[in-house]
């Protein structure tokens, strides 16, 4: 044997022989994640690149630590119909999936749910978990990764075994029906529906969803101390953006960093259906904002964002939210 070769076995003897060495990690198509395409968008709208969602599993990731969000990474998802299960994995983050269309089965530990439009699985950090799609029709789907510890993101699935998961059940929410939608004046037109927050489950991201009617909305220049994002399901969101005004279509995702002052409204004629992030999620009795009314004479822009492409489903019902400890607006409101 060489010199050279010799001392390449010893170097291999030695890392065997202290454990070190190190097995190739699995692909994310191993996990029945689907190669990880990254959103081109930049600035404070991204609309679905629906090219993208190709195959038995495909993502489309809008944004994230690469992407002008440090606080989450956030995923459109759509899986086939009949795609099976892969394995379970972990992540160090909570993980929330919120189905838009079909049916989504999921497992967490050892019991296994099917999620409807609108329903939410909120997965702990740590805590073995996969999903697939059993029916017949494609499920598409909205997920939410926080936070972002990492640039990393498939690096953060590591595989795991079943192990059970005291009151699995509890990680799944399903909105309240909705009955009669609120119109206009400020805060109860929202309708909100929260999903999960930070007294219901994670620290991390507040999620909920809000039906907004014509002419509802926050319409007072306001911000926020954390990040917001909005998810447009359905319908407009007539957005002013600091100094810019924007009409956001269905099947875009807005980024509102922390300070940056805003207003949402309806403008459109359609009921608007959104998604709502607050990241991370703010404790109840903690200041979620304040107005900013230097503002609101000095919009002096105009422009048209991501018209709508694909809807992607409706609302029902609301549920009440947190306290704003005296600030305005309420509860991180739009």
């Amino acid at each position: 044997m060489g010199k050279h070769a010799l001392i390449a076995a010893i170097g291999l003897v030695a890392l065997a022989l202290n454990g070190a060495v190190v097995q190739a990690q699995p692909k994310a198509a191993d996990l029945g994640i689907g190669p990880l395409h990254m959103n081109t968008d930049r600035g404070p709208v991204r609309k679905v690149d629906f090219s993208a969602l190709k195959g038995p599993v495909s993502n489309d990731v809008l944004a994230g630590p690469t992407q002008g969000l440090d606080t989450a990474w956030i995923v459109y998802n759509r899986i086939a119909a009949g795609v099976g299960p892969k394995g379970l994995y972990t992540l160090p983050v909570d993980h929330t999936y919120l189905v838009l269309k079909g049916k989504l089965n999921v497992q967490i530990g050892t019991d296994t749910f099917v999620l409807n439009p609108e329903s939410l699985a909120l997965v702990p950090a740590g805590v073995p978990h996969r999903v697939w799609n059993a029916g017949s029709e494609p499920t598409d789907d909205f997920q939410v990764f926080a936070n972002a510890p990492t640039r990393d993101l498939a690096g953060m699935m590591k595989p795991a075994a079943a192990r059970k998961v005291d009151n699995a059940a509890q990680h799944i929410r399903i909105p309240p029906n909705l009955d009669k939608l609120a119109g206009e004046g400020l805060h109860d037109s929202l309708n909100e529906r929260i999903l999960t927050s930070y007294d219901t489950g994670s620290r991390q991201v507040h999620e909920r969803l809000n039906e907004v009617l014509p002419k509802g909305g926050r319409t007072v220049f306001h911000m926020h101390p954390f990040d917001q994002v909005y998810f447009v399901r359905g319908g407009s969101l007539s957005l002013a953006y600091s100094y810019e005004k924007m009409e956001v279509g269905a099947n875009s995702l807005v980024i509102l960093p922390r300070g940056m002052p805003h207003t949402n409204e309806n403008n459109g004629t359609d009921t608007q259906h959104l998604i709502t992030l607050l990241l991370p999620a703010p404790a109840k009795g903690t200041s979620l904002g304040v107005t900013a009314p230097w503002m609101n004479n000095n919009v002096s822009s105009s422009a048209t964002a991501a018209p709508p492409a694909q809807q992607g489903g409706g609302g029902q019902g609301r549920q009440g939210g947190q306290g704003d400890g005296g600030q305005a607006p309420r509860p991180g409101g739009q």
